[in-house]
């Protein structure tokens, strides 16, 4: 009897699995915190195309989860070493030679709070190999991190009350300031000095304001150079009136 071969299962294609559930973040605070974090790693790494950095996009690292729903959201993360072309829909591991995100943060609300600390921390860090785990809450501004260890996840120290990413070799910290028009305490990225690290609007507002520093300056240049000019004329002028008065009335004549 021959021999018969099952054939292999084809994996399902990133371009036809579902790239968000339609659920709005939690909060307009939640949409902007994750745009910021994208924008500043954008900016961070100006220039580089060897990093993917995405948000509250699926997260898709088994091929059978279309029969368990066994996949993630991350509001944010980074994965390092890929391509950052093409821009993708979703994160799909098989597609990406297996690799996974160096870096997810989960930006906490009262209906997934729990989620993200416990089951999806356990998801993360010991049954995939995502290197750093972060959590913010907004509700009293706590952050926690975790790093992947041998046996369990480790918890990542404050420094200074901020957490640092060795994946990103960047400073994770609360920061009270306007985005996008709103004063609030957003989730920030920090260099190690402990810098603010910029997001593009940032950088642009700065160049303005330094060349504008550069042109007040320079008018003021100008002015005293100005005054200066005319003190010196002013005593060039009182110099010829008294050469003129001494010429007229010589002193003995």
């Amino acid at each position: 009897m021959p021999t018969t071969l099952t054939p292999p299962v084809a994996l399902p294609r990133g371009c036809d699995l579902p790239c968000g559930d339609g659920v709005p973040l939690e909060s307009t605070w939640h949409l902007k915190s994750m745009w910021l974090l994208i924008a500043s790693i954008e900016q961070h790494w100006l220039g580089r195309t060897d990093f993917f950095v995405g948000g509250n996009q699926f997260f898709y690292f088994d091929p059978n989860q279309a029969r368990n729903n066994n996949f993630q959201g991350p509001d944010f993360y980074v994965v390092k070493g890929v391509n950052r072309f093409p821009l993708r829909r979703s994160w799909v591991t098989w597609e990406e030679g297996g690799r996974v995100p160096n870096v997810i943060v989960e930006l906490l609300s009262p209906s997934t709070a729990e989620n993200d600390r416990v089951d999806k921390r356990r998801v993360y860090l010991e049954q995939l190999d995502v290197r750093e785990y972060y959590c913010f809450d907004p509700d009293g501004f706590v952050l926690e991190g975790w790093r992947k260890g041998k046996r369990r996840p480790v918890a990542i120290k404050p420094k200074n009350g901020r957490l640092w990413s060795e994946e990103l070799e960047l400073f994770l910290g609360s920061w009270e300031g306007v985005y996008l028009r709103d004063r609030e305490t957003w989730l920030r990225f920090f260099d190690a000095d402990g810098n603010l690290s910029p997001i593009a609007e940032e950088v642009a507002a700065e160049r303005v304001a330094a060349e504008a520093a550069r042109g007040q300056a320079a008018i003021a240049q100008a002015e005293a150079e100005a005054d200066r000019a005319n003190t010196a004329e002013a005593e060039v002028a009182k110099l010829l009136a008294e050469l003129a008065r001494l010429k007229n009335n010589p002193p003995n004549a």
